[in-house]
């Protein structure tokens, strides 16, 4: 049944058009049935999917002018950053966990042993967030002058870290691949310097390094702490190289 009244369900505020003035809900009340479930479901998973893809492309094509542009207030063609995190890490941990692969990290080039199941491709969600703040700690810091607060840092590196997700699942064919050649090792080792370089581009454009000498410094000077954490962290795979 579908109820359209004079004031608001949710504040009781006077109604004058589809949605309330003072809180934002919709004139329009149905009550909740099957059919009602069924419609937000879909409903939920259109709109996604829109600002989903647009996001998806905007981080391959222009990811630190988009993601400025997302602080300074254009919001509406994208999905909340750590909403979609919560979505894709899910999903990375899903189709890992299924093919028995461990994740690549810029802190940890694991192995990926058939018939292992591992405690961090369970959690790739949450594994991100610890990321993502421990960078944002590092922007915080290098970039200091920088007229950011940590939550804003903290934003730009969820986005960041919502796309290393969809390449992880990208990558999955790779893996499969290269595990059945033993050759995975040569694909860690790339594409976690390629994770750095993104990680770099992406800053590179937040910050608007190209015509600032300071910025270009200290983009310089986090990507050789980056650089370091991953050699240090990678060692052990990478000395088999040596």
């Amino acid at each position: 049944m579908q109820q359209v009244s004079k004031l608001c369900k949710n504040c009781d505020h006077a109604l004058t058009g589809k949605f309330c003035s003072n809180c934002g809900q919709k004139a329009n009340i149905h009550r909740i049935d099957l059919k009602h479930l069924i419609h937000e479901f879909f409903h939920a998973l259109t709109h996604f999917d829109r600002g989903f893809f647009y996001t998806a492309k905007e981080m391959i094509i222009r990811p630190g002018n988009a993601i400025r542009e997302y602080l300074e207030g254009k919001r509406i063609s994208h999905p909340s950053p750590i909403v979609m995190l919560l979505i894709v890490g899910g999903l990375c941990s899903l189709v890992y966990y299924q093919f028995e692969l461990k994740l690549i990290t810029l802190f940890k080039i694991s192995e990926l042993d058939a018939g292992f199941k591992g405690i961090d491709s369970k959690f790739f969600a949450a594994l991100y967030i610890v990321y993502s703040l421990i960078f944002s700690l590092c922007d915080s810091i290098i970039f200091r002058y920088k007229n950011y607060r940590f939550g804003e840092y903290f934003i730009l590196n969820v986005f960041i870290s919502n796309q290393v997700c969809l390449f992880q699942i990208c990558l999955v064919p790779l893996w499969l691949v290269g595990r059945e050649y033993g050759i995975n090792n040569y694909f860690r080792i790339l594409i976690g310097i390629g994770y750095i370089v993104y990680f770099i581009f992406v800053r590179y454009q937040f910050f608007e390094v190209k015509n600032d000498n300071l910025s270009k410094r200290k983009l310089i000077l986090e990507g050789i702490v980056f650089f370091l954490l991953f050699f240090a962290f990678s060692w052990k795979t990478i000395s088999q190289f040596l």
